[in-house]
């Protein structure tokens, strides 16, 4: 996993959280170019989209969306 530095795709999840798309599906892709990977799948009127990233604060953040006390 890629270090803590900003990460253009944690930031585009983040926004698209705030503009009301759903979290459908959070996986872990081992096999990723580059090592690996998170993989969310976000859905919102009938529109489905992924963001994924190796980045260790990007892991973090989605580790809690299926946590509701975080």
């Amino acid at each position: 996993m890629a270090g803590w530095g900003d990460d253009p795709e944690l930031e585009r999840l983040r926004g698209l959280i705030a503009d009301g798309w759903e979290v459908v599906e959070v996986t872990e892709d081992a096999n990723a170019p580059g090592g690996p990977a998170d993989k969310v799948t976000l859905s919102k009127g009938g529109e489905s989209t992924t963001c994924s990233s190796d980045h260790l604060a990007f892991h973090r953040y989605v580790q809690g969306l299926g946590d509701p006390d975080l």
